[in-house]
């Protein structure tokens, strides 16, 4: 009786033991059910908010996604020849219009500020597999001190913007454990996640970013090629005092040599180049040569780095050209990182066109004869100071392939209009390689003034402002508005 009983004891708990196991399982998977269910709802609401824009930041001034936008818009219908990656001093420092314009190439800038050179190569990785150029310009201030996963907040910052406006999902996946530390990973993906704590401390920015989504109109790009023309003035007298004090040093580059990270990107970059049979050229864009300390060991450490590639090397920091590179061609400040001015941009930018065509020539397909580029470009910032004016109804040539005094090749004198001023502009053959950098010409034109008809004397000077590769251009100050220049009666020096 007592074995019976222990028996039915034993059966009793084996029975219950069976019972309960079910029990928990169902538990745990009731449990990660939950944790599914609202994952899924927490992802949801994300991709929702994110899709919808409600957290972005204010996109105003974001000029790094406005270069990728356009960049992709511009891909559809024309190939890039030239695409340009940097940060910054490229920017601001080369005007992508003149020098399209004076290669009769199309040239686009893909730059973001504060960008790192492990940046710059992804940004070129992308900007190649969308449409792939004939050249790629690596301009070289973003080779310097840094590490991806130690980055301080202002420059992670800006490598989140740089990343959030790239478009290729692939390889945004790809490069991001190289760019971010892993507790970077979300919110480099999320504007969310990135700027959650809008819900505190700037609801505004949430409000307009709601406006904007119920009245939100397609961007109207135009011609836009990435510039952005940031500074136009340049070093004040009373700012170019302060280097004359003792010991004053503004940018040191003993302090930002280059990173292994940096070396080591570099070196993909010329890689990825080669692999795809893209020209590479790289770019040292200057500061003012008196703000600039121990430049020698950041050229000799760069020129080791780039061994076979020196000759692809324009380095308009060293040697200086004091003539051309100016205080105007610079920002006002004193501070370490000092960028280019609108005027300095075009300085910069043509030199890197004589550099382009004189040691890659062939290298760039000439499409100013091309209809399509033509309708373009025609009319934008610096057309007219390469290339005829067409009858257009506004524009005109007042003189074409003529003479002058002292045997001078007068090839064309034109007429433009523009706001702010209309201009006169005379272009020249290049005289044998004879140069008249800060020469004058006259020119009495007959005008219109007041509905009278006189003839007028007006001054044309030759600037580093525009140097055409096929001639010299001698410009005039904006001239008065209502004078209508009808002729050209003589010119001389």
């Amino acid at each position: 009786m007592a074995n019976t009983n222990i028996k039915q004891h034993k059966t009793t708990a084996v029975k219950q033991a069976t019972t309960q196991v079910p029990v928990k399982q169902k538990t745990i998977y009731n449990l990660l059910a939950k944790v599914a269910f609202f994952s899924c709802v927490v992802i949801g609401i994300l991709f929702y908010t994110d899709a919808k824009g409600y957290f972005n930041p204010d996109y105003t001034n974001d000029h790094t996604r406005r270069k990728w936008n356009a960049y992709y818009e511009f891909t559809k219908k024309h190939p890039v020849d030239v695409v340009m990656v940097g940060n910054s001093h490229l920017y601001t420092g080369i005007n992508p219009e003149n020098l399209s314009t004076a290669l009769g190439a199309n040239c686009f800038i893909l730059a973001s500020p504060g960008t790192t050179q492990t940046d710059a190569y992804f940004c070129l990785k992308e900007a190649i597999a969308v449409c792939k150029p004939k050249m790629a310009i690596v301009e070289t201030f973003a080779i310097n001190d840094y590490d991806s996963h130690q980055l301080k907040a202002g420059t992670l910052s800006d490598q989140f913007k740089s990343f959030s406006a790239r478009k290729n999902i692939i390889q945004k996946l790809t490069s991001t454990p190289l760019l971010f530390t892993s507790d970077n990973y979300l919110p480099a993906w999320s504007n969310t996640i990135r700027n959650h704590s809008f819900i505190f401390n700037d609801t505004e920015q949430i409000k307009k970013n709601i406006a904007l989504i119920k009245h939100k109109k397609p961007e109207k790009q135009g011609l836009y090629l990435g510039r952005y023309a940031r500074f136009n003035s340049g070093i004040e007298d009373t700012t170019l005092i302060k280097y004359d004090r003792p010991g004053f040093v503004a940018y040191d580059y003993n302090k930002h040599p280059a990173s292994e990270e940096a070396r080591k990107y570099l070196q993909k970059t010329i890689e990825l180049c080669r692999e795809n049979n893209v020209e590479l050229v790289f770019l040292t864009l200057p500061m003012y040569y008196r703000h600039v300390h121990n430049y020698n060991s950041f050229k000799e450490d760069l020129a080791n780095e780039l061994k076979s590639h020196n000759k692809n090397w324009l380095d308009l920091q060293q040697p200086y050209d004091t003539a051309a590179f100016s205080p105007e061609c610079f920002e006002n400040t004193v501070a370490e990182n000092q960028h280019m001015t609108y005027y300095g941009s075009l300085v910069a930018a043509y030199k890197l066109a004589h550099f382009v065509r004189a040691n890659f020539a062939g290298k760039l397909p000439d499409r100013s004869n091309d209809i399509k580029w033509k309708q373009l470009f025609y009319a934008s910032d610096g057309y007219f100071q390469n290339h005829s004016v067409e009858k257009d109804g506004v524009n005109k040539i007042l003189l074409k392939n003529a003479i002058a005094k002292d045997n001078l090749e007068i090839k064309e004198v034109d007429f433009i209009k523009q706001q702010g001023g209309n201009l006169l502009l005379v272009k020249i053959g290049n005289q044998n390689g004879k140069t008249f950098l800060g020469g004058k010409l006259k020119i009495a034109v007959e005008a219109v003034v007041g509905g009278n008809t006189m003839i007028v004397p007006v001054e044309v000077m030759l600037t580093h402002a525009y140097m055409p590769i096929n001639h010299m251009l001698f410009t005039s100050q904006p001239l008065m508005p209502g004078v209508e220049i009808t002729s050209v009666k003589d010119i001389s020096f």
